[in-house]
């Protein structure tokens, strides 16, 4: 464990509400086109099972999607735009970069926090880490942007 400072809650709600108006906006933007091509494709209008497949893949749109946004940016950078936003961070319990296969397996955990009324969600309110389920499944933990530890030996070259 590091001794850089935990992102707050307000932090972490402001960028919660920004990634997901992002998010919203673009599946909307791509339900719509996507939408509108299948009705092309399947010669609409349909019966049932082209309602429940079209249903089915916007669902699978908005799947993709949701995975794809957070594991891209966390694991590449440590933070989705709203987390940049809001100056907080995304390390490990060492303060390092997390990569792409913790940032898959804290979606993962994301979704497991989810499922059972967000509940998942509550330990964030008790830790001092502020840590909920799915930073305990990746082994990760938000942390306030500008107290990122540096790499050991980073500058030693440069002294």
């Amino acid at each position: 464990m590091t001794g850089v400072e935990p992102a707050g809650l307000l932090a972490r709600l402001t960028a919660w509400i920004v990634d997901r108006v992002i998010l919203g906006t673009l599946w909307i933007l791509l339900a719509c086109w996507g939408a509108a091509l299948y009705v092309v494709i399947a010669r609409w209008p349909g019966d049932v099972r082209n309602w429940v497949a079209l249903a089915g893949l916007l669902l699978l749109l908005e799947l993709v999607l949701h995975a794809a946004y957070f594991v891209v940016f966390v694991g590449g950078c440590g933070q989705t735009p709203g987390k940049m936003l809001c100056g907080v961070l995304v390390v490990g319990r060492d303060g390092s970069a997390i990569g792409y296969g913790r940032a898959l397996l804290r979606w993962f955990g994301y979704w497991a926090a989810a499922l059972p009324l967000g509940l998942g969600f509550v330990s964030a309110l008790f830790t001092a880490e502020r840590r909920g389920l799915h930073d305990f499944v990746a082994g990760t933990r938000v942390v306030q942007a500008h107290a990122r530890p540096e790499p050991a030996g980073m500058y030693a070259a440069l002294g």
